[in-house]
């Protein structure tokens, strides 16, 4: 039994829209290339879609919200400036290294 390659194939099709649609469209093919027990292949096609659909959209519903506090985040403790203009320590520009 592969831990790692199930963790791999639940996180890619939780991040990757195209292979979670070949995951329930075509099982088989999308798992061909993970090393997989006949008992963790059977357990992986078991996944009910919706339900991983409703877990991939949630996730990228946080993930876009926290990039977003971290996106005006960043400008707050640059004093306003876009973060590609802070430098290393957080409110010094690049230029003063």
């Amino acid at each position: 039994m592969s831990k790692e390659a199930v963790q791999a194939v639940i996180g890619k099709a939780v991040t990757d829209s195209k292979f979670r649609e070949q995951l329930f469209a075509s099982p088989d093919e999308a798992l061909s290339g993970y090393e997989l027990t006949e008992a963790e292949i059977a357990a992986l096609k078991t996944i009910d879609s919706e339900g991983m659909e409703a877990l991939a959209g949630s996730l990228d519903e946080r993930i876009s919200k926290a990039f977003l506090m971290g996106m005006y985040g960043g400008l707050a403790v640059a004093g306003g400036q876009p973060a590609t203009e802070v430098g290393p320590v957080s409110g010094y520009k690049k230029e003063a290294f």
